[in-house]
């Protein structure tokens, strides 16, 4: 088994990110001293072949597993679903000690990260990404958040987790599209670091990502939340392609688009203004298109 393993800083808290198909292998030592787990996941995930592995990793470790069940995709993230999470953690006997695991995609790594962030003031979790998107973006950084009607993760904490274990095997059954909509996430990447951009835009062609472009596209996102852990700066930079991608979620009510083909969308729209305004020249505009209509 090949796992790369990468140190993350966030101000005072450290933690490992483990990319590879051993990645599951360190749950045992995670779980260890917590009085409980509770696995956030959905129905979905835990359908898959991954998804079981993953349940039975959680369930191996811990004489005590609680399972929690959000609704697929941003219907989970909602402050409706998180106080029935709570309840769920309080009625089941969670407590500080207890360990929250986030085995799915973007949306819940969010939400359970979200949960973890404020149950008891504050748990430790663990994100066990199963999409790309996940992968190279929400489970890293402990940016945490629920939707409102009127706004995309509008409520939320910054709550690094203790572990982020990815695992590219997960990917394997996903749908076509949920794998292109990752892609959007690694375009943003390569245009933040262009030497990048060829292997982005092969990879996007062949429709698949290796361990070791995962690997690289995590590096970049980590060293910057290590530079800027709240996002008073530099880490804005991460938000490359999202206002605009925002946007088009919102005019297609959070349903027409997944969050990775808004952001594709997205990049599209910033840097065609970029180069309006005289930022960015013709052909970077379309080296990051022609990544982009790869995915």
């Amino acid at each position: 088994m090949t796992t790369r393993v990468l140190e993350a800083r966030q101000a005072a808290h450290g933690y490992r990110v483990r990319v590879g198909d051993g990645a599951l292998a360190a749950l045992a030592d995670l779980v260890a001293g917590h009085d409980q787990v509770a696995l956030v996941s959905c129905r979905t995930v835990l359908g898959t072949p991954f998804g079981q592995r993953a349940e039975g990793a959680v369930r191996r470790a811990s004489r005590s597993v609680l399972l929690h069940l959000l609704p697929d995709g941003e219907r989970g993230k909602t402050l409706a679903h998180l106080e029935g999470a709570a309840g769920h953690l309080l009625r089941a006997g969670a407590t500080r000690r207890s360990l929250v695991v986030a085995l799915g995609g973007g949306a819940v790594t969010d939400a359970a990260g979200f949960l973890a962030a404020v149950f008891m003031r504050g748990v430790e979790w663990v994100a066990v990404p199963t999409t790309l998107l996940a992968m190279v973006d929400a489970a890293l950084g402990g940016k945490t958040g629920v939707n409102l009607p009127l706004a995309k993760n509008a409520i939320g904490a910054f709550h690094p987790p203790v572990a982020v274990l990815a695992d590219p095997a997960s990917l394997r059954t996903l749908p076509q599209r949920e794998t292109r909509s990752g892609f959007g996430e690694l375009v943003k990447y390569a245009a933040l670091r262009p030497a990048l951009l060829p292997r982005v835009a092969a990879a996007a062609r062949a429709g698949r990502a290796d361990a070791t472009l995962i690997a690289e596209c995590a590096r970049i996102k980590l060293e910057i939340v290590a530079s800027d852990p709240q996002e008073r700066g530099e880490r804005k930079l991460l938000n490359l392609g999202h206002t605009f991608g925002h946007g088009v979620e919102a005019a297609g009510a959070f349903r027409r688009y997944a969050h990775g083909e808004a952001v594709a969308i997205g990049l599209a729209f910033a840097f065609r203004l970029a180069r309006a305004m005289g930022r960015v020249d013709a052909r970077s505009v379309a080296a990051v298109e022609s990544a982009l209509a790869g995915s």
